[in-house]
């Protein structure tokens, strides 16, 4: 009788010893720290926004980045034409990203001022989309040496990479690693490296602004990159993906739910390497000013994904919302942008944040798929 109450004690405090183990080796995981510059992601709730957490993710874009600002800025410029109504140079750029894949691009920079260096605005297009030369004047013209880049898989950047439409948002989705909308990412990171390096930009202002998947790189950037001064996206995608992707009934989203719908066996997989894109993963990091656009109706990137990632931005944010506008450039969005930007700029940018009347952009209103 004796021994069986003393097997009955030695099994509970083995057990209990095991569950305190368990314990502490659970809290150190959920609380681990590193010496790398991005912070790290930590399971939070935010007024009923529940974040996971993978345990590599801030290592793997630490070291990503780390990468790249290893690399040399290799580009080249070709001269196109000269505007002097308007008053701006046009350029080709072909520019090597961190995997030394040739991005084409157009940069525009006022025309013939001397020894003046101008802040930089990268543009980022939408998914199925591609930059053009008048997107780089609209922002030309108000002082900004500006980058339209056609990111890979996308306009004339397509020449050297091109799984198409549909394909390109699940291409080497199964791994991080291969993941094109990873690929991207570092596509825009090393377009931001081109500005802070080139000779005729104050490095000290460089802005980016985009819509549509072209709206979710501005949100990353400016929580992976410290040079970003400041950050508009227009309808982002990307944004809280488990909440989005449900609601989408159009666009790249659409993709993602035809393969697993053929391939469920690979949701893990999946769903593990959107993780590592989602905007809401990066919104603790950010710490420059962030303006977001939302348009009520839209079916491609639900505003409600929007709304989710825009709660945990703790930096200077803003909301820009349309009420009857879906997935396209919202009414008024380009100005808004303008207005937003000009208290970061230089003094002596005044014409960049001013309230001048420009031309419209003939790509205003163009829906982005």
């Amino acid at each position: 009788m004796k021994t069986d109450k003393n097997k009955t004690v030695l099994i509970i405090l083995i057990i209990s010893a095991a569950v305190l183990i368990a314990g502490i080796f659970l809290y150190r995981n959920l609380n681990e720290k590193t010496n790398t510059g991005i912070p790290a992601v930590k399971s939070l709730k935010n007024k009923g926004i529940k974040l996971t957490r993978y345990q590599k993710f801030k290592k793997f874009w630490h070291k990503m980045y780390g990468n790249l600002r290893k690399e040399k800025v290799v580009y080249s410029l070709k001269p196109l034409y000269n505007d002097k109504i308007n008053k701006i140079e046009t350029y080709d750029l072909t520019l090597a990203s961190y995997d030394g894949l040739l991005l084409k691009g157009y940069f525009a920079i006022p025309y013939g001022i001397k020894g003046k260096k101008y802040p930089g605005v990268l543009l980022l297009h939408g998914y199925g989309s591609f930059g053009t030369p008048g997107w780089a004047h609209f922002f030309a013209r108000r002082g900004y040496a500006a980058l339209s880049i056609d990111l890979r898989g996308h306009g004339r950047s397509r020449a050297v990479y091109n799984p198409g439409f549909p394909g390109l948002m699940t291409n080497g989705i199964l791994h991080v690693k291969t993941f094109s909308m990873v690929k991207i990412v570092m596509d825009s990171l090393a377009s931001l490296r081109f500005l802070e390096h080139f000779k005729n930009i104050n490095s000290k202002y460089i802005f980016v602004t985009g819509g549509s998947m072209g709206g979710a790189l501005p949100l990353i950037d400016a929580a992976i990159d410290p040079h970003v001064t400041a950050a508009a996206g227009d309808v982002p995608f990307l944004s809280d993906i488990p909440v989005q992707m449900p609601l989408a009934k159009m666009g790249p989203y659409m993709e993602v739910k035809a393969l697993l719908k053929k391939h469920p066996q690979d949701k893990a997989e999946v769903m593990r390497s959107l993780y590592y894109v989602d905007t809401k993963h990066f919104a603790a990091w950010i710490k420059v000013p962030v303006l977001i656009g939302v348009g009520l109706k839209d079916e491609d990137c639900p505003p409600k994904g929007t709304f989710a990632v825009y709660k945990l931005i703790k930096s200077k944010k803003q909301l820009f919302i349309a009420k009857n506008s879906g997935h396209v450039v919202l009414p008024g969005w380009n100005m808004e942008v303008f207005k937003f930007f000009a208290p970061y700029l230089p003094k002596s940018s005044a014409n960049a944040g001013s309230k001048k009347v420009v031309k419209k952009n003939k790509n205003e209103g163009r829906k982005f798929l």
